[in-house]
C-alpha cells in the first residue's frame, strides 16, 4: 500500500480543484494557488452554469442502514493530507462512500476515458474520505454533455501518482520559482489566465521557445474589452445602484442607467456623490473608482481591496532596492518613451529637422547604456526639450489661442498645455488602475521614486505611452477642430478646461485608448489599453 504524506497543520490547505489544475498545467495551478490569480472566461462561466444544481447543499449527511444517500456540495478536509475540498455530489452507502465529479463536456475519446487531471481530482477527495472514516475505492465523473457516469477505480497506482503530485504541487509553492509556460500547448488558448500567464510572450522575450503562428506570436486575448468607463463630470451628481445598473442622478433632474457588466471603471471628476450600496457592489465586481479633482487631477482610487498576489509586489520591492535591477528597468522605460517620442515627429510633424530626431536617436541610444540614475533623468529632460521645441510643427491650427511656445503646467499657462496636462492625469488614472488590477503596488516605482501621495509605478508605466496616446490625442482634437476657443479659459492665474471642454478631451482620449496598434515587439494588434495591461503584465513577468 502506498502510506500517505503527512505535512505541518499549519501549512495552508491546498484545494482539491486547485491540485487538478496543477495536473493540467503546473504554471496554472501555482498562480491560481500560490499568486491568487483568477480570471473567468466563457469555459469557466458555462461550468459554473452546469455545476448549478450540486453547488448547494442538499441531502442528509449520514446514511441510514440499507440506503444510499445522495448529498451535494460536501466540504471535507484533512491535516495529515493537507487538502481540503468541496465534491459536487457524494453517493454514501454505510459507510462505503463514492465522490461524483460534474464535468461539462463529452467523454474524452482515451483508454481510460477521463482525463488525468480528473482522475486526480477524484483520487485526492476518496483519500479524503477515508482519512474521513469511509471506505472509497472508486469515483464517478458524470459528463453532463454525455448525459455519461464514468467510474474511476482509485488503485494503489493511482493513489501514488495523486500523493506526488501534491508534494510537487507544495515544493513548487514554497519554492516561490513559478514553472515555466507551456510550450505550443493546445490548452493556453483557451485557459482562462492565458492573458496573465502569458505563455507565447514571456518564452519569446525570455529566449526560450515560443509557439508562433503564421504571422509571429499568437495574442491570445481579445483586441479590446467590451465594458467601457464612465466619466461623472456634473457637479452635484449621485450615483446610486438598482439591481445590477448604476443610476445617475444629476441636479437637472435627468436619470441614466448603465448596467455593470458594461463598466470598466467609473471616474469622478470633482463632487460627485456615490452611495455605499453602490460603491459595495463596484468593489464587490472589482471595477475601480477614480477620484479626480474638478479640474482633472488624479486623487485617488476605491478598488476591491488589494490584489491577493502578495508575491509579485514581494519582487517589486526586491527589485527596487536592488539599483542594477532598478536601473534597468528605468533604462528601458526612458528609451522608449524617448523613441515613440521620434514617432510622434516622424507621423506629424510636416518636415521634422534631422538635427532633432537625430539627437533624439542618440539620447535614446545613451539612455540603454546609462548607469547613473542622475543622468538618465537628465538625458529625458533633453530629450523632452526638443521633442516640445518641434511640437507646435504638429499642429496645424492658425487660431492664436492654440498657439504653442513651450510645455508649462502646475498650472497650464495656455490652451495646449491645459489639454496636455488633462490628458496627463487620465493616463495616470488608467496606469494607476492597470497596475493595481495586475498586483502590483502603483506607489513603488523604478524611475520614478517614491514620494508621498505619488503614484510612481503609475507613472513609470505611462512614460512610453504619454506621446503615442496623450499628445496623439492632443494634436488630433486641435487639428480637426474638435475643440474651439470657448471650451478653455484662460486666466492670469492659468488656464482649465470647461464641462464641455472636458468631455470633448476625454471622448477623444477614450478613442484614442480604444484603437489598436500593432506592438513593437510582440508583432500583433490590440487596443492601446490593452497593450498597456500588456505591458504591465510583462513587467511582473519579468
Amino acid at each position: 500500500m502506498v502510506s500517505l504524506m503527512h505535512y505541518d497543520t499549519n501549512r495552508p490547505l491546498v484545494q482539491v480543484s486547485l491540485l487538478a489544475r496543477y495536473v493540467y498545467c503546473r504554471r496554472l495551478g501555482y498562480m491560481e494557488w500560490v499568486q491568487s490569480e483568477f480570471e473567468s472566461n466563457a469555459d469557466v462561466v458555462e461550468g459554473e452554469y452546469h455545476h448549478r444544481n450540486v453547488d448547494v447543499p442538499r441531502g442528509a449527511n449520514a446514511a441510514g442502514d440499507g440506503e444510499t444517500i445522495h448529498t451535494t456540495s460536501v466540504a471535507m478536509s484533512d491535516h495529515g493530507l493537507g487538502l481540503t475540498t468541496k465534491m459536487d455530489l457524494l453517493e454514501v452507502h454505510g459507510r462505503r462512500a463514492v465522490p461524483v465529479e460534474y464535468k461539462k463536456g463529452r467523454v474524452p475519446d482515451t483508454p481510460k476515458r477521463a482525463r488525468e487531471n480528473y482522475m486526480v481530482q477524484l483520487c485526492a477527495q476518496g483519500l479524503l474520505l477515508r482519512a474521513n472514516g469511509y471506505e472509497c475505492d472508486t469515483g464517478v465523473i458524470y459528463y453532463v454533455a454525455s448525459k455519461t457516469r464514468v467510474e474511476v477505480p482509485l488503485d494503489d497506482a493511482l493513489v501514488a501518482k495523486t500523493l506526488q503530485y501534491l508534494h510537487d504541487m507544495r515544493r513548487d509553492g514554497l519554492s516561490g520559482n513559478m514553472p515555466p509556460p507551456l510550450v505550443d500547448s493546445p490548452k493556453c488558448p483557451r485557459c482562462s489566465l492565458v492573458g496573465i500567464c502569458m505563455p507565447d510572450e514571456t518564452n519569446a522575450l525570455s529566449g526560450g521557445a515560443a509557439s508562433e503562428g503564421p504571422d509571429g506570436i499568437r495574442r491570445m486575448y481579445p483586441v479590446r474589452t467590451d465594458a467601457v468607463p464612465v466619466y461623472i463630470h456634473e457637479q452635484g451628481a449621485r450615483v446610486t445602484l438598482s439591481g445590477d445598473c448604476l443610476v445617475i442622478k444629476t441636479p437637472g433632474g435627468r436619470s441614466e442607467r448603465i448596467r455593470l457588466i458594461d463598466v470598466a471603471g467609473l471616474n469622478i471628476l470633482g463632487n460627485v456623490q456615490v452611495t455605499t450600496q453602490a460603491l459595495r457592489k463596484l468593489c464587490g465586481l472589482s471595477i475601480p473608482v477614480c477620484y479626480h479633482s474638478y479640474a482633472g487631477r488624479f486623487e485617488g482610487m476605491v478598488v476591491g481591496g488589494t490584489h491577493k498576489n502578495v508575491e509579485l509586489r514581494m519582487h517589486q520591492y526586491r527589485a527596487h532596492a536592488d539599483k542594477g535591477a532598478s536601473m534597468a528597468i528605468a533604462r528601458q522605460i526612458v528609451s522608449g518613451k524617448i523613441r515613440n517620442s521620434i514617432t510622434m515627429l516622424r507621423r506629424n510633424h510636416a518636415s521634422p529637422p534631422a538635427g532633432t530626431l537625430s539627437d533624439m536617436k542618440e539620447l535614446a541610444r545613451r539612455a540603454l547604456a546609462e548607469k547613473r540614475y542622475e543622468a538618465l533623468l537628465g538625458l529625458e529632460g533633453m530629450a523632452a526639450r526638443e521633442y516640445f521645441s518641434q511640437f507646435s510643427g504638429m499642429l496645424k491650427s492658425d487660431v492664436a489661442e492654440f498657439a504653442f511656445t513651450e510645455r508649462n503646467r502646475r498650472p497650464p499657462r495656455d490652451t495646449i498645455n491645459a489639454i496636455l496636462s488633462f490628458l496627463y492625469t487620465r493616463l495616470t488614472s488608467q496606469a494607476a488602475v492597470t497596475a493595481s488590477r495586475v498586483g502590483f503596488d502603483p506607489y513603488l516605482g523604478f524611475l520614478h521614486m517614491p514620494k508621498y501621495g505619488k503614484p510612481a509605478l503609475a507613472l513609470d508605466l505611462m512614460e512610453e505611452f504619454r506621446p503615442i496616446v496623450a499628445d496623439s490625442a492632443c494634436i488630433t482634437i486641435i487639428n480637426n477642430g474638435t475643440i474651439d476657443k470657448s471650451d478653455v479659459v484662460v486666466t492670469k492665474f492659468g488656464a482649465n478646461l470647461t464641462k464641455e471642454g472636458r468631455a470633448k478631451v476625454i471622448r477623444a482620449y477614450e478613442q484614442r485608448m480604444d484603437s489598436t496598434v500593432q506592438h513593437g515587439v510582440l508583432g500583433y494588434s490590440a487596443s492601446y489599453k490593452r497593450i498597456m495591461e500588456t505591458q504591465a503584465r510583462l513587467l511582473a513577468r519579468h
